[in-house]
């Protein structure tokens, strides 16, 4: 079969192309036929616009007087659109779920500026068009200069502060506790050819500004194209101003939305008038234009203008200094406010609670409606998705329904006008309560990609809820449980956060927080101490919760606070205090059940029993237990961290080999992840194991990599190891770098002395031991301690130099 024959082989520029010219049309020719533009014609050809809705297909159809059975694989074609094809390492820009009309001058002029200048912001009033433009400009930019296209939607942010956070979030960078997240952002772009698109920065202007010119600074390579309200001021900025549609433009805009309203609704001589009227009663604004054409199955077009044209008259009473383009937005926006039934507008103002929306049932438990006959949410939201009122997202494990930053504030202000801001703001507070004991829940006894799908749906609300329960003082109380239930959260993706949210909610304690919530802060407090590397605090922090829970005769938080405080003690060496702490909480978990809480305990008390007791053969058992359960639950990231503790169980048994193959596949299964710093500290095992085995080519490459994302996250401990290993590689090498050596392990001793860290009793410190005693063999120990005294001194960019020379 050839391309033709095969079903949607044929992409539709091209088979576009193909008929006009079997027709002997030129594009200008063709656009008259059909009444489009010419510019319009030729981007459909090219692949630059989306193929058309229905109604400008038939146009064409008609105009290239096209047979059934072409018809029939014109339309095939139109419905397997070619879009522009981002390289391999971009994120993918959010597609379009309608077609882009007109702007080809706008589009023309935005690419050249941005191709021309390094920050380019598209300003314009709200409803002007500035996201869509600024998305279909970015598609067409995807070239071989250009490494990658990035999209960050600050709409969800209530707090400029978390601008950073946002930006970071989209490159699936994490907080560390010693690098600041910007600079994590930096470092990730320096030499990357990226071009960065900030969606609506209006509201978080300044720190977007401030963002913005610094990693301009610092990526020589890097690109940002924004869109807001108002520019941003900065170093570099160009300015350019989005106008309104214009007439042909305008009219094609209201067609192609009023034809996916009513399949039936046709532009012909009698209506044409009308609807150009109508458009320029608009401004030529494509928000204002979809909303009007959105209503032609209920109400005729004499009457949307009619009640258009009232509503305009009222509002221009706001006042002589109101911009005419925002009394028209506020004059759409009301009016088409004033065509929802009284439910759909409840919904509508409740909906203004959420940020980056919500699933369907949180809507059902926040967005309450007070009627006899009750609506169903889903029927009103379902209403509202179809009048443009909400959007949906349909990515997700559930879909998700959100307002457009413009119907939010304007939502918000109604909710405000009735008086019901503080009700809707406790039940969505309650709500995401909920959601997070559902996250808990989940945690425990569902495969990662459940409970990580509920934490990517979640984020955005719970900081807004925790933001009114403890800073607002909405309820201080709800808001202490919020921050102690989310220690997934805290745990896996924002510890730094955390953090500043449990200290908050602990400040806040009195007598109306139950006992039970301040054990709960108390453990979530530990487990953050534990993720940022702070041992004391952690042993601390599970000792209050211990005896908090035990008074409590809580079970479950007992077993938890146990196994905390138990892997604290590990950590701190005190392997015999740790054992019976352990021990009570694996009893405790197995007797409640809770399976992921049973496996962690097992593979705690394996480090306890195998590095702790020398009892091996326990330790590797308590281990292929703890990777059973993990996998049965499909732990995937927990299964990483358990084949790296069975890799250094049966190195510590003497099976190097076994080891590197368990280290190995921990490390790529923690690639996947792309979480920098737990791929440095398996790859740290990996190094040792190399090095155990005399691969020397093998572990420098691993330890550079080690080095080099130590550095970049600023893991001071990993980055000691790391220097360690190089000196050990070329002293076993044989290399007459003894002096050197000495002093780069002299550096490595200081570091971790401040730091407090230990090393790993079956790694790291087999390998110091056995790099020391050369050491001592061939300078002498007063002489190794000389240099080891001097290398204590240098700075830490002096002793990688000097590791990487040696």
């Amino acid at each position: 079969m050839d391309e033709e024959g095969a079903p949607g082989a044929r992409s539709f520029g091209p088979l576009l192309r193909r008929h006009r010219l079997d027709a002997g049309l030129s594009q200008a020719a063709l656009a008259e036929r059909a009444r489009m533009s010419t510019n319009a014609i030729s981007a459909l050809e090219r692949g630059y616009r989306r193929t058309p809705q229905r109604g400008t297909l038939a146009l064409l159809c008609g105009a290239l007087a096209l047979n059934e059975p072409q018809r029939a694989a014109f339309e095939l074609a139109a419905a397997r659109p070619t879009v522009a094809r981002l390289p391999l390492s971009a994120s993918a820009l959010p597609i379009a779920l309608t077609s882009f009309v007109g702007r080809e001058t706008e589009l023309a002029q935005v690419a050249t500026l941005v191709r021309e200048r390094r920050l380019v912001t598209i300003a314009g009033p709200g409803g002007i068009g500035k996201t869509q433009t600024a998305l279909q400009c970015a598609a067409t930019l995807t070239d071989a200069a250009q490494d990658a296209v990035w999209f960050v939607d600050f709409a969800p942010l209530a707090n400029p502060a978390l601008v950073t956070s946002a930006i970071a979030a989209a490159f699936d960078l994490h907080e560390s506790p010693d690098l600041p997240l910007l600079d994590a952002v930096r470092n990730g772009l320096q030499e990357r050819a990226v071009l960065l698109v900030l969606d609506n920065c209006e509201h978080v202007v300044e720190e977007a500004a401030r963002v913005a010119e610094a990693l301009l600074l610092a990526c020589p390579r890097l690109r940002i194209l924004t869109t807001s309200r108002e520019p941003l001021r900065c170093g570099g900025e160009y300015v350019y101003r989005l106008p309104s549609l214009d007439d042909d433009a305008s009219v094609a805009l209201f067609v192609d939305r009023a034809v996916a309203a009513d399949p039936g609704f046709a532009l012909h001589d009698g209506n044409a008038a009308l609807i150009a009227q109508l458009c320029r009663r608009l401004d030529g604004i494509p928000l204002a234009i979809e909303l009007a054409a959105a209503s032609v199955n209920v109400l005729s077009l004499e009457a949307i203008v009619e009640m258009l044209a009232d509503r305009l008259r009222l509002l221009r009473g706001d006042g002589p200094n109101r911009l005419r383009r925002q009394q028209t937005m506020r004059a759409v926006i009301d009016w088409s406010y004033d065509l929802l039934a009284e439910p759909e507008r409840r919904m509508f103002e409740q909906f203004a609670v959420f940020a980056g929306g919500c699933t369907l049932r949180v809507a059902e438990t926040v967005c309450r409606q007070d009627v006899a006959a009750g609506d169903p949410a889903f029927a009103l939201i379902s209403s509202l998705l179809d009048k443009s009122f909400i959007t949906a997202d349909f990515d997700g494990s559930e879909p998700r329904y959100s307002l457009l930053e413009s119907f939010r504030q304007y939502a918000a202000e109604k909710l405000e006008h009735g008086g019901e801001t503080e009700l809707t703001a406790r039940r969505h507070a309650t709500a995401y309560l909920a959601e997070a004991e559902l996250l808990d829940r989940a945690y425990d006894s569902q495969p990662d990609d459940v409970w990580r799908g509920l934490v990517r749906e979640g984020l955005d609300n719970w900081r807004v809820a925790l933001q009114w329960a403890l800073v607002d003082g909405g309820d201080v109380v709800l808001g202490q449980r919020l921050a102690a239930e989310l220690r997934v959260i805290w745990q896996y993706f924002a510890p730094l956060e955390g953090q500043r949210w449990l200290a908050l909610a602990q400040e806040a304690e009195g007598p109306a927080t139950p006992a039970a919530v301040r054990g709960k802060l108390e453990f979530t407090s530990a487990l953050v101490a534990w993720v940022l590397r702070d041992q004391k605090e952690h042993l601390e922090r599970s000792e209050r919760a211990v005896a908090l829970y035990r008074d409590l005769d809580d079970a479950l938080g007992l077993a938890r606070c146990q196994n905390l405080a138990g892997h604290a003690l590990v950590s701190l060496g005190r392997f015999d205090e740790a054992m019976p702490r352990l021990q009570e909480a694996l009893a405790l978990a197995r007797g409640i059940p809770n399976r992921r809480l049973i496996a962690y305990t097992l593979r705690t008390l394996a480090w306890a029993i195998g590095v702790g007791g020398g009892d091996l053969e326990a330790a590797r058992a308590n281990i292929t237990e703890a990777l059973r359960i993990y996998e049965e639950l499909g732990a995937k990231l927990n299964v990483a961290f358990t084949l790296y503790d069975l890799g250094e169980c049966e190195f510590s048994a003497g099976a190097a080999d076994l080891a590197l193959t368990h280290a190995a596949e921990s490390v790529a299964m923690l690639r996947s992840f792309n979480d920098a710093p737990l791929v440095a500290t398996a790859l740290d095992s990996m190094t040792v194991y190399l090095v155990w085995l005399a691969r020397y080519d093998e572990a420098h490459e691993s330890a550079r990599e080690v080095l080099e994302l130590a550095r970049t996250n600023r893991l001071e401990v990993l980055t000691a190891y790391a220097l360690q290993h190089f000196a050990a590689i070329a002293l076993l090498r044989g290399r007459p770098v003894h002096e050197q050596a000495a002093r780069v392990l002299g550096f490595v001793d200081a570091r971790l002395s401040s730091t407090g860290a230990l090393r790993l009793r079956n790694q790291e410190q087999r390998e110091y031991d056995r790099v020391r005693t050369m050491l001592e063999e061939l300078l002498g120990a007063d002489r190794l301690g000389v240099l080891m005294g001097e290398g204590a001194t240098a700075t830490e960019d002096a002793a990688v130099a000097a590791a990487l020379e040696i």
